[in-house]
C-alpha cells in the first residue's frame, strides 16, 4: 500500500456494495500510535473512522483501511503486560495442546503472536513458530526462546513455511484476525498449511458483545472487522474450510473462539447453537446496529457532562489503563489533558509518552500512590472486576472508579 490509506467500496467477505453507514467516529490518529514529549508539537496523521454493515453477508467492518505498516512496524502493546490476557492465553496453550497435540514433533504456529505468552507456555510439548511483524516484539518474543519470524502471515510465507517445516497441526490467531485487509490471503495460506488434518483456531471480538455488554471503545482502525460466526460461516466456506465448532470466551468483554477445519472434522452442535442465537439477536439486520449507534452518541454525551460536572467541582480526575480501545473513547469523547492528569499503565513500553490525539502523559500506576486522584476513569473496563478487586485499598481511601462504557457507572 503506497498511500497512507485508502478507502474501499466493497465488502472484503463477499464482494457487495450494498453497504450501510453505521458509526462515524470521526477521524482520528492510529489508537497505538503513543507519542514520545518532544513529538507533541508535530503533526499527527489522522484517519476516517467509520463502520459500515454489509446488508449481502452480514459483516461489519471499515471501508478506510490504513497501511498496516504505519500500524504495526512498531508496537507498544505486550501481552504480557496483562496478567488477565496473559493467564487467559497461556491456558488455551495448554488445552489446545492437550487436545490436538500427539508428539513433540507436531508444528503450532502463532499468526501474530506478539511476545509470546501462548508459545512459550507450551513450547517444550511440541515445535513453536510464532509469525509476528512488528520487530520489536519480534525480539521479545525469541528471547524467549520462541522461533519467530517478523513478517505479515501471507499465502506467500505459508508456501515458505510449509516447505521448510512441513505441514502444521495447529495455527492459532488471537485478535488479529480483525487486522488484516486482505483476510481471503491469510485463508488461502492457512488452507496450504493445515491440509484435511490441521486445526485453525482463532479468537475475535465478537460483534454480539460490541453492540451488546461492550462498547464503542472496540472500533480503532486495526479492527476492520467485527465478526459474527454468520459472517465468518460466509468466508470460510468459500475456502473448502468449515467451522467444525464455536465457543463464547469471556475475554474483552465476550470473544468468540472458532476451530477452523478440513473434511475430516465433523461439525458439533455448537455452531448452529450460536447462529440461531445469532439470528435471535438480530446481527444480520442493519437496524441492529444503527440502534447501537444511536446509544454510542447518547453514551459520549453522558461521559462528558460527568466529567465536566467533576473537573467545574474541582475532582482530581486520572485515567487506569491505556489500551487502544481508550484512545477511541478519548478521542470520540473529546477527553484530553484538561480533563486527565495522567494516565497509568502497566506496560513498560508506553510509559512515558503520551496518548495519542488527546496527549494525555502513560506513567507508571505507582504515581496514583502519589496523587491520591478523587476519581479514576477506568480505560480498560473490560478487566473492572480483576481491577477493582486488585485495587480494592484506593477504594477504601474513598476513591470512585468511573466506568465509562457501555453503561457509564460510578463505582
Amino acid at each position: 500500500m503506497k498511500d497512507n490509506f485508502i478507502h474501499k467500496n466493497n465488502c472484503r467477505i463477499c464482494g457487495a456494495s450494498d453497504l450501510v453507514k453505521i458509526l462515524d467516529l470521526g477521524e482520528m490518529p492510529p489508537a497505538n500510535a503513543f507519542l514520545r514529549k518532544e513529538d507533541l508539537n508535530k503533526p499527527e496523521p489522522k484517519f476516517p473512522l467509520v463502520v459500515y454493515f454489509c446488508n449481502n453477508c452480514g459483516l461489519l467492518q471499515l471501508l478506510d483501511v490504513v497501511n498496516p505498516e504505519i500500524l504495526f512496524s512498531h508496537y507498544d502493546y505486550l501481552t504480557s503486560a496483562s496478567k488477565p490476557l496473559a493467564d487467559h492465553f497461556t491456558k488455551m496453550g495448554l488445552e489446545l495442546a492437550e487436545k490436538f497435540i500427539k508428539s513433540k514433533d507436531d508444528l503450532i504456529v502463532e499468526i501474530g503472536g506478539n511476545d509470546a505468552v501462548l508459545l512459550a507456555s507450551i513450547k517444550d510439548k511440541c515445535r513453536v513458530l510464532n509469525i509476528e511483524p512488528a520487530g520489536n516484539v519480534a525480539e521479545i518474543s525469541k528471547q524467549k526462546g520462541v522461533e519467530t519470524i517478523d513478517e505479515f502471515f501471507t499465502e506467500k510465507l505459508a508456501k515458505k513455511i510449509f516447505e521448510k517445516y512441513g505441514p502444521v497441526k495447529i495455527i492459532v490467531a488471537n485478535n488479529v484476525m480483525a487486522h488484516i485487509d486482505d483476510i481471503k490471503d491469510v485463508f488461502r495460506g492457512v488452507k496450504i498449511l493445515i491440509g484435511d488434518d490441521g486445526t485453525f483456531v482463532f479468537e475475535v471480538h465478537w460483534v454480539g458483545n460490541l453492540i451488546g455488554n461492550g462498547g464503542f471503545d472496540q472500533i480503532y482502525h486495526e479492527h476492520l472487522y467485527y465478526y459474527s460466526l454468520l459472517a465468518l460461516e460466509n468466508l470460510v466456506s468459500q475456502f473448502g474450510l468449515k467451522i467444525f465448532n464455536a465457543e463464547s470466551v469471556s475475554i474483552h468483554g465476550q470473544s468468540l473462539r472458532v476451530y477452523v477445519g478440513g473434511r475430516n472434522f465433523s461439525v458439533s452442535e455448537s455452531v448452529g447453537q450460536f447462529l440461531e442465537k445469532e439470528k435471535e439477536l438480530r446481527l444480520d439486520r442493519a437496524e441492529t446496529f444503527l440502534k447501537f449507534s444511536e446509544r454510542a452518541k447518547k453514551n459520549r454525551e453522558e461521559l462528558q457532562n460527568l466529567l465536566r460536572r467533576l473537573k467545574q467541582g474541582g475532582k482530581k480526575i486520572i485515567g487506569y489503563g491505556a489500551p487502544a480501545k481508550g484512545n477511541t473513547l478519548l478521542n470520540y469523547c473529546w477527553i484530553d489533558n484538561n480533563i486527565l492528569d495522567f494516565i497509568t499503565d502497566t506496560t513498560p513500553l508506553k510509559q512515558g509518552l503520551y496518548t495519542p490525539g488527546t496527549h494525555i502523559s502513560v506513567v507508571s500506576p505507582e504515581k496514583i500512590k502519589e496523587v491520591n486522584p478523587d476519581y479514576i476513569l477506568l480505560l480498560a473496563w473490560n478487566y473492572a472486576e480483576a481491577i477493582l478487586e486488585k485495587e480494592k485499598d484506593l477504594r477504601e481511601k474513598g476513591i470512585k472508579f468511573i466506568i465509562p462504557v457501555p453503561r457509564i457507572k460510578v463505582i
